[in-house]
């Protein structure tokens, strides 16, 4: 189980268990629960429905979640607003895995592909990936406050086929490219590409290939973040 990545999403948590308490005893709460609980039920079914079916018609678990349209996010994958991430189990067979879903409530939940089950609670147990500091580090720098934040805009050049992963459901790919650097006062936050579309920079910003994040401690973090060019996707393997 990624313990340490639930850590840091527990004040998430937290929120969304404070509004569903307020929403489930005031007037109506009963039906707001039972949507978010209906809500959840679809998300589930949806996201092991695309996995299987790329099983089915590949032979092996996708290297990456973004190969299924799934919203890349610092350290999980998003879809239908909720939270989850893919453990290759490999326990019994390559195709072996473990679902971790976070549901409107907070709570967790976990999928075992073996058994074809889902389990309201935290059943499997597993170590921390080994770059668990990496992936706190993206995630704090990516969360920090934007607004003290100032950008450096670097290298514009006309988009050339690129579409963020970011950005699957966008019908048109950005028509610019640029490299951008963010500051807090003269320390570096995060730098790296965006698609964006030249007339709503800054708003509408889109990041791809490898970016760097920085912990205000001079520790640099890279991740990938997938991206698709002329329709090929071009990913790093999920770790």
């Amino acid at each position: 189980m990624l313990v340490a990545i639930c850590l840091f999403l527990a004040g998430i948590s937290v929120l969304f268990a404070v509004r569903y308490f307020l929403g489930t005893y005031t007037s109506g709460g009963v039906a707001i629960a039972e949507e978010k609980r209906f809500h959840d039920i679809c998300n589930r079914k949806e996201i092991i429905k695309k996995i299987d079916n790329y099983i089915n018609k590949n032979g092996r678990l996708p290297a990456s979640l973004s190969e299924l349209g799934f919203e890349q996010q610092p350290a999980l994958y998003k879809y239908g607003g909720n939270s989850f991430w893919m453990i290759r189990s490999g326990w019994h067979s390559p195709i072996d895995y473990i679902l971790e879903y976070w549901d409107m409530s907070g709570n967790i939940w976990q999928y075992s592909y073996e058994n074809r089950k889902w389990y309201d609670e935290v059943y499997f147990e597993f170590e921390p990936p080994i770059n668990i500091d990496t992936i706190r580090g993206i995630y704090n720098a990516y969360y920090a406050p934007r607004e003290p934040m100032h950008i450096q805009i670097d290298s514009l050049r006309k988009n050339s086929g690129i579409v963020s992963i970011l950005d699957y459901d966008n019908e048109v790919a950005a028509d610019s490219l640029a490299y951008l650097r963010y500051y807090s006062a003269d320390t570096p936050i995060m730098e790296g590409w965006v698609t964006y579309q030249s007339c709503q920079l800054p708003g509408y910003l889109k990041e791809f290939g490898i970016w760097k994040y920085y912990d205000g401690e001079g520790n640099c973090y890279f991740k990938f973040w997938n991206y698709k060019q002329n329709e090929k996707l071009i990913y790093e393997a999920d770790r």
